[in-house]
């Protein structure tokens, strides 16, 4: 017996140790109750100490496991019971097409519960030799873990799969000890670290089959694009090992924290301004559009012989009063007029504004505003995004306007002097146009006017990267 199967001894039958569990769990937290004068399990659940709710969840993760291994055992039988080879399907004789759906509906589960159960059930199902003798089973470490509540269906799954992945490639002893690696890994480590390890083995057992893998998850890889009824446009990303390491290199690079020293003093008052409320998906997805926003900058103009422009059109009254919609061809859901006056800033986007009776007043031009050189100069005075506490380099930065080009005499054609502009990133630049901040240069430098809601006092905050000789 090896060590990890050792870890793993079958005393009970998996119903007696789920009845037993359960019972106990039951008692506990009946008891907690009682204690706590609680009503309801919520009450109780907030009352808790530490170690009480501890306790507490690692008996319901051991019932979980117990109900996987219970689940998966009646639905390998179920599947074996609906092969199409036979008779009477029972799931055909239920009115489902498969047995994950048959499985679902009586079960009440979801179908992905329901399919997993049934995977790893016609997995671990007992086979009868063809005098009706039982056979050995085929994985009897894995179907230890899952009967204990050790692991889940989700571990088990995993382990499943990679055992028949290198099942070819090994003879039953040596498969017999990556089984045992696996569950071992299991048992210790957290879900993506038995994923690793499963990588790591399919990689060992075959190093020749590395490429033609890596080409099937090549074929597999691709772009969905989905627009909800919210409006909400949903890309779904379906990677391979290279365009992922590239994806997640190039939005690391964007995303990644910063090692500073931040003050834990209680008494210091947060500032508004230095505040950061994105989610980490958020700050991807604007790390994503930015680099979207640098290849069109820098492209030449022509890509397969179509123009590189994005159209924004919006109408006189909207871009002047900043209330209204625009709208981004080819894109259905609307945009606020704050944000098409934004993207009229920008290189490579051409602002059509319509009068009353929707005819176009003007085309503006897609480098109307600041020129290369200029952003040179913003370059060389800013040094990347001039919002306190943003370390954005300048490549990252969009070229903001302090008065708008909309609100400039000669529209569209705003003032293009340097004293008018400042460099911001993306989140940034959102934040001035939407949160009610200015900025003013007072002394060649530039400052931060709050909006009254942050400060009625209206008292400029220093902005910009201060060097020696400033």
């Amino acid at each position: 017996m090896s060590v990890v199967a050792g870890r793993i001894r079958r005393v009970e039958r998996p119903t007696d140790t789920l009845a037993a569990q359960a019972a106990a769990l039951a008692q506990r937290v009946a008891e907690l109750a009682w204690a706590g004068e609680a009503a309801s399990l919520a009450e109780v659940a907030d009352g808790l100490t530490d170690a009480a709710l501890i306790e507490c969840l690692e008996r319901v993760g051991s019932l979980s496991n117990l109900v996987d291994a219970i689940g998966s055992r009646l639905a390998g039988v179920f599947t074996a019971r609906s092969a199409r080879d036979g008779e009477e399907p029972l799931a055909k004789r239920l009115g489902s097409r498969s047995a994950p759906l048959a499985v679902a509906a009586v079960a009440h589960v979801s179908t992905g519960t329901a399919t997993g159960w049934c995977q790893i059930g016609d997995q671990l199902r007992l086979r009868r030799s063809l005098t009706g003798e039982l056979l050995p089973e085929p994985h009897p470490v894995t179907a230890a873990a899952l009967e204990t509540g050790s692991i889940g269906a989700d571990a088990a799954s995993l382990i499943l799969d990679t055992l028949g992945t290198v099942a070819d490639q090994a003879d039953p002893e040596r498969l017999t000890a990556w089984e045992e690696f696996l569950v071992g890994e299991a048992l210790t480590e957290s879900s993506t670290g038995l994923r690793q390890a499963c990588r790591a083995l399919i990689a060992h057992a075959d190093p020749d089959g590395i490429q033609p893998r890596e080409e099937e998850l090549r074929a597999k890889a691709g772009v969905r694009i989905l627009t909800r009824r919210d409006g909400i446009t949903r890309y779904l990303i379906d990677a391979d090992p290279e365009s992922d390491g590239w994806l997640r290199t190039a939005l690391d690079a964007r995303t990644a924290p910063r090692r500073e020293v931040r003050s834990t003093d209680q008494d210091v008052p947060s500032d508004t301004a230095l505040e950061d409320s994105r989610t980490l998906g958020q700050k991807r997805l604007d790390a994503l559009v930015g680099i979207a926003r640098d290849s069109l900058t820098h492209d030449p103009g022509e890509v397969s012989g179509t123009a590189v422009t994005m159209l924004v059109t919006i109408t006189h009254d909207a871009l002047v009063t900043g209330i209204g919609a625009a709208t981004i061809d080819g894109i259905d859901q609307p945009i606020s007029a704050a944000t098409a006056r934004r993207l009229a800033c920008h290189a490579r986007i051409l602002p059509v504004v319509l009068g009353g009776d929707s005819q176009p007043l003007d085309l503006g031009q897609s480098r109307r505003l600041f020129s290369q050189a200029q952003r040179y100069a913003m370059t060389i005075r800013d040094r990347g995004c001039i919002w306190p506490g943003c370390h954005e380099p300048p490549g990252r930065c969009e070229a903001a306007h302090l008065t708008a080009w909309h609100q400039s005499p000669g529209l569209p054609h705003g003032p293009t002097d340097l004293s008018n502009g400042v460099l911001l990133c993306r989140f940034h630049h959102r934040r001035l146009d939407n949160d009610g901040w200015t900025i003013r240069f007072i002394d060649r430098t530039p400052h931060l006017i709050p909006p009254p809601w942050v400060d009625p006092t209206g008292t400029p905050r220093p902005a910009g990267r201060h060097t020696l000789a400033a």
